[in-house]
Order: C-alpha cells, then sequence, then structure tokens
C-alpha cells in the first residue's frame, strides 16, 4: 500500500508577496511536491517530506504534517471526515485515521461479509484487484470479527 506525506503551511495572505514569492522557490528548491491542496503539499518521498517539514518549521510556518493514503481509482468514493480531494481532482486519505484491507474470498459467504462490512467502511479502492477497501482504524477488530463470522479472510495491509 502507498504512503505519500502531506505538509501544510500557515496561512501567508499575511506575509509580503516578496516573502511569498521567496517561499514558492524555497519549496520547489527542497522537494519535489506531486500534488496540493490549499496550503498542503504533498509528496512521495520521506526525504521531500523531512525536507518540507524542516523548510517550514525554519520559515516558521509549519502547520501540520501527514502520511497519506492515495487513492488510485477514478470512481473511489471515501467519506470527507477521513480524506480530501486535492486541487487536481486526486483522492487520499489520512493514514491516521484509517486502516486498509482487501477481501479475498468470493462466493455468497464474502457477499455476505461485504454486506455487513460496507456500512463501515470510509473509502475503497477499486483500481487493483482484489479492491483495497479502507474502515475507520479503530473499527479494525469490527472487521475481523465480521470476517470471522462469515468465515472469510481479511488482509490488513
Amino acid at each position: 500500500m502507498q504512503t505519500v506525506y502531506g505538509v501544510e503551511h500557515k496561512e501567508l495572505r499575511n506575509q509580503g508577496s516578496g516573502f511569498i514569492s521567496q517561499f514558492v522557490r524555497k519549496i520547489a528548491n527542497a522537494a519535489k511536491v506531486v500534488d496540493r491542496d490549499d496550503r498542503l503539499c504533498i509528496v512521495q518521498s520521506e526525504e521531500d517530506f523531512s525536507a518540507l517539514q524542516d523548510l517550514f518549521q525554519k520559515e516558521n510556518v509549519l502547520e501540520e504534517s501527514f502520511e497519506l493514503y492515495p487513492l488510485q481509482s477514478p470512481t473511489t468514493t471515501f467519506n470527507t471526515d477521513y480524506g480530501f480531494v486535492s486541487t487536481s481532482n486526486h483522492a487520499y486519505l489520512y493514514k491516521e485515521m484509517t486502516i486498509p484491507f482487501q477481501m479475498k474470498d468470493e462466493g455468497e459467504s464474502a457477499k455476505m461479509a461485504m454486506m455487513q462490512m460496507e456500512e463501515h467502511l470510509v473509502g475503497e479502492d477499486d483500481s487493483v484487484s482484489p479492491v483495497i477497501y479502507f474502515a475507520d482504524r479503530k473499527q479494525k477488530e469490527l472487521i475481523e470479527q465480521i470476517a470471522s463470522a462469515y468465515e472469510v479472510t481479511v488482509t490488513f495491509l
């Protein structure tokens, strides 16, 4: 399961335009930003993640940092309480709030288990097979219990 990283800076509107343009250049020099969402810069490597955190801290504009699961499918559905869609229309879920899993079983038992699990899902990514489902991280034990009750196997990623 791929993880990307987001580093959010504070609001810059009160800073001068000179500061903002220099800050944008510093971001470009520090890391390869692959996506953005307002004040959140998204990068793919831990090195870029660390570099942005260091830069934002040095400039005293660090707001928050996140580990994110990128959802690849254009038909991805998810609960926006657990993630967001970036300005370039890519979907992300917060890693600290969600847990991904797959169910490899098929048949009637698997369908029934999924029917019960669906009310606890916060997202899914059907760009891979088997589909990757996401539940609230606090619901891991419940997902395991449902799988056990229907005698199906779930694998947490």
